[in-house]
C-alpha cells in the first residue's frame, strides 16, 4: 500500500500535526511507503523528518508557479512515486489534486475538514466537487461533517490521536516554573496560532482583567501566527511579569505540564482541536468556546468547562472558580487526562486510518 500525503503547506496547524500522526503511526505499524508533498515550502514540524515519508517540496509561491503548472509538478511527483491513494489536507492541495485526478489512477480522498467554517468562493467550489469525486472525505469532528455537508456514504469521523510515547516525557513542573521565569502558584495557558480564528483578544483582556485582581496566576500565550505582534504589543512592562507571550515552542508539552488549566477562546467553530486535546492529555482541564467539535471532547463541569458567552468576565469567572475549588479541578484533571486515553490516543486512529486504507 504507497500513500501519497498532499499539503498546501506543513506548517505549525493542526492539519499538519494530524497528518505527521498518521505518519508517525503508520511507520510504528510497519507502513513505509508513503510520500509527502508540500506545494509551498516550510516545515514547521522538524519531526516529519524522523519518520520514513520521502518529501517532495513543490515551492510553489517561491518559484512563481501557476496552478497549471503547480498541478504539473505535481503530477509528476505522483506518476514518479505511483501511490495506491492520494489523500489531500487542505482545500487548495485538493483542488490541484482533482486536476491531476483524470491523467493518473488513484484512490482520492480528503482531509480538509477539520473546522466548522462553511467554506465559500473557491473553496467552496472544490469542497463541491470533492463531495462527488472522492471515494471518502474525513475529518476530526461531526460537527465539521454537518458544516461541509459531506454526503453519508463519503463521510469518514476519525478523531485526533494522542501519541502515547509523549507520556514519557515528564518534568518537574517547578523547573520548568522557574525555566520560563514563572513565581506565581497558579499557571494558565493557551497555546494556539495567532489567527484570526482564534480570539486573543479575548484571552488577552482576561489576562488583564484577573492580574488586577490577583497575582497569583501567570498566563501564558505560546504560538506564533500573522498577528502575534499586535498583541505583543498591546501588553505593557508591568503586565508581562504576569503575561508571557512565548512565541511558537517545541516544548508545548512541557509547557503544559506546567500548567494548571488552559484556555481555548475560538472565533469559529473548532473541530477536535489538538491543543484541548493535548492539554486534557496531561491532566489539564481545558476552558473552551462551545462551539463546533469542542463539545465532542469536553464535558462541561466533568473534564472541562464550555464557555456560552465569550467575554473576559465569563472567562475569568470560569477560570477562578476552578483554581479556588482545588477538589474540584484535580478531579476534573483525573477525568481530562483518562478522555484522551480512552478515546484519542494515536493507537487507535492509526487502527482507524488502517481500516480506512485497507477498505478501500
Amino acid at each position: 500500500m504507497r500513500i501519497s500525503y498532499i499539503l498546501d503547506a506543513f506548517g505549525g496547524g493542526g492539519k499538519e500535526r494530524r497528518c505527521l500522526q498518521v505518519i508517525q503511526g503508520l511507520n510504528k505499524q510497519g507502513y513505509n511507503d508513503i510520500q509527502v508533498v508540500i506545494i509551498n515550502n516550510g516545515v514547521a514540524y522538524r519531526e516529519l523528518y524522523e519518520t520514513t515519508a520521502k518529501i517532495e517540496i513543490i515551492d510553489r509561491k517561491d518559484k512563481g508557479l501557476n496552478l497549471i503548472q503547480t498541478a504539473k509538478a505535481l503530477y509528476a511527483l505522483l506518476k514518479d512515486f505511483k501511490p495506491d491513494i492520494v489523500q489531500a489536507w487542505g482545500l487548495m492541495s485538493a483542488g490541484v489534486t482533482l486536476l491531476v485526478k483524470p491523467f493518473i489512477k488513484f484512490m482520492f480522498m480528503a482531509s480538509y475538514v477539520a473546522d466548522n467554517y462553511s467554506p465559500r468562493g473557491m473553496n467552496g467550489i472544490i469542497n463541491v466537487i470533492c463531495n462527488q469525486v472522492c471515494e471518502k472525505i474525513i475529518s476530526n469532528s461531526k460537527a465539521g461533517l454537518k458544516v461541509y455537508r459531506t454526503p453519508a456514504s463519503k463521510a469518514v469521523l476519525i478523531y485526533n490521536g494522542f501519541n502515547e510515547t509523549r507520556f514519557n516525557n515528564l518534568i518537574d513542573k517547578e523547573a520548568k516554573k522557574k525555566e520560563l521565569g514563572i513565581k506565581s502558584k497558579y499557571v494558565v495557558a493557551m497555546v494556539a496560532t495567532f489567527w484570526k480564528t482564534k480570539d486573543w483578544q479575548c484571552y488577552i483582556d482576561t489576562a488583564k482583567l484577573m492580574i488586577k485582581q490577583r497575582k497569583d496566576i501567570t498566563f501564558l500565550a505560546a504560538g506564533k501566527g500573522p498577528q502575534w505582534d499586535f498583541y505583543y504589543n498591546q501588553i505593557n512592562d508591568d503586565e508581562r511579569k504576569y503575561i508571557k507571550m512565548l512565541g511558537r515552542r517545541d516544548d508545548v508539552d512541557e509547557i503544559y505540564q506546567a500548567c494548571d488549566l488552559s484556555v481555548l477562546t475560538s472565533n469559529h467553530g473548532e473541530g477536535v482541536s489538538n491543543s484541548i486535546m493535548e492539554s486534557m492529555a496531561w491532566g489539564v482541564p481545558v476552558i473552551a468556546s462551545n462551539s463546533g467539535g469542542t463539545p465532542e471532547i469536553i464535558d462541561d463541569r466533568v473534564n472541562g468547562r464550555l464557555i456560552d458567552v465569550q467575554t473576559p468576565e465569563g472567562v475569568s469567572a470560569l477560570i477562578s472558580e476552578l483554581i479556588d475549588q482545588p477538589d474540584v479541578l484535580a478531579k476534573m484533571s483525573e477525568k481530562a487526562s483518562q478522555t484522551v486515553k480512552d478515546r484519542f490516543l494515536l493507537k487507535r486512529m492509526t487502527e482507524e486510518y488502517i481500516e480506512l486504507y485497507k477498505s478501500i
